[in-house]
């Protein structure tokens, strides 16, 4: 069992379901319905649960509906192709399966997935833990602090980990962690759709930052700004503070702290093996003290 001082480890469900999705080859279960995401979740979250031993496990989930940030920037993320229908099914899939091994997997519609990591990691935060992050989302860099660590796949499987911590997001991205919501806005973000400044990189907007310590900061040193960049900041003013709030994580969602566990590795293990996933579950079924 984990020690009194281990961390929670949260989970972005959604997000390494997608990663597993496209990282691994289709594997049929039972009846022939398509298990790589489960199968890559799984595996990566025992991975880093038997690395980390933590004092239980949260795996957020995504409610797929258009939430704030679609109100503010209406396309947000519009430039995603529609899901496979075999993701999406186990996308659904994912909360019964992780029910089965007793692990919370909390959605609260309409927010995201990172949304409810933040919250939950923000939560273990305030009550003296520490939490372990585990997402492909780099979005989760401003949630790092003394008490939270991310961790992401790294590499093309599901196995291969990188650990970032606070120097880890200034060595990437030139800012504190607090800044990356702000580094997002200036510079943008295509994987949502969010533009940015014209013209101002994420070099130049963490140089940016870095001299005047956040958005507003930029936005009031524009006119000491070099014309080009006077006018990128300026006449995107407006945007740029919507592109700030579309690149904030909620952290006040109403979902609980866990209490400390261990999952069912019989009853997930079980599940597993109704599901196709034989290997995988013979593999559980070793965890089982007798």
């Amino acid at each position: 069992m984990p020690g009194p001082s281990a961390p929670l480890l949260v989970v972005d469900g959604d997000s390494l379901l997608h990663r597993a999705f496209h990282a691994l080859p289709p594997i049929p279960g039972e009846g022939g319905r398509p298990v790589n995401a489960l199968l890559g979740l799984l595996n990566m979250l025992f991975t880093v649960w038997d690395a980390e031993r933590p004092r239980a496990v949260a795996v957020a989930l995504d409610s797929r509906e258009r939430g704030p940030r679609h109100e503010l920037w209406p396309s947000y993320q519009g430039q995603r192709d529609a899901f496979d229908p075999a993701i999406i099914e186990q996308l659904d899939a994912a909360a019964d399966l992780l029910g089965a091994f007793g692990i919370p997997a909390p959605k609260v519609p309409p927010h995201e997935a990172d949304d409810v990591l933040a919250t939950l990691a923000t939560l273990e935060e305030a009550a003296g833990g520490t939490a372990i992050v585990l997402t492909s989302d780099r979005d989760a860099y401003q949630l790092v602090s003394d008490a939270v660590l991310v961790v992401r796949p790294g590499g093309s499987g599901v196995r291969e980990l990188e650990r970032v911590d606070a120097e880890g997001v200034r060595e990437r991205y030139g800012v504190e962690p607090a800044q990356v919501p702000d580094l997002i806005a200036l510079r943008g973000d295509p994987s949502d759709n969010i533009p940015g400044a014209k013209g101002i990189g994420a070099k130049t907007a963490a140089e940016l930052l870095r001299a005047h310590g956040n958005l507003e900061g930029v936005i009031a040193a524009a006119p000491s700004l070099s014309p080009a960049r006077r006018a990128a900041v300026e006449d995107a003013a407006d945007a740029l503070r919507d592109f700030l709030r579309i690149g904030t994580m909620y952290r006040d969602l109403p979902v609980e702290r866990p209490p400390d566990h261990e999952p069912d590795w019989a009853a997930g293990a079980a599940r597993c093996r109704q599901l196709g996933m034989a290997r995988l579950a013979e593999r559980l079924e070793e965890r089982v003290v007798a």
